[in-house]
């Protein structure tokens, strides 16, 4: 994989702040890329998953019900507390455009991280969830 295009991911995917391209190269190596058409849901609020995604492409809603809570694009993840608590989803992900996603499974999350990269991981998530819950109790 192309260095600098890693280098570039590094920049714009928060889940991959302060980690080496190296690192990420490693993460991307292991985790999954998949394609969605535009109105695929990807998981539905209520079910349980063990995968988190982070947008490489297209645009995301995050819905409950009809009402799109938010619309996630280029560099954003999602469905990292799957990976956290092991609970119900809290919405339903789908795609409002054609889209790339990669995707980190629970068990490639716990093979493949040095416990390093696992920390720098768990805290850009920890980050991500704060700002969400700071956003959602200025509204």
């Amino acid at each position: 994989m192309d260095l600098e295009k890693v280098a570039r991911y590094v920049e714009k995917v928060e889940l991959f702040n302060g980690l080496t391209p190296e690192d990420v190269v490693k993460i991307l190596s292991k985790g999954t890329t998949m394609q969605c058409v535009k109105g695929e849901t990807l998981f539905f609020k209520g079910t349980v998953g063990n995968q988190m995604y982070v947008v490489l492409g297209g645009k995301i809603g995050i819905l409950d019900g009809e009402k799109c809570l938010a619309t996630l694009s280029t560099g954003d993840m999602f469905g990292e507390m799957a990976l956290v608590n092991k609970e119900p989803r809290v919405a339903t992900a789908k795609a409002l455009e054609d889209s790339k996603l990669f995707v980190l499974s629970e068990s490639t999350f716990e093979y493949l991280l040095t416990k390093r990269v696992a920390i720098r991981i768990l805290l850009n998530i920890i980050a991500t969830l704060s700002r969400r819950l700071k956003a959602s109790n200025v509204k």
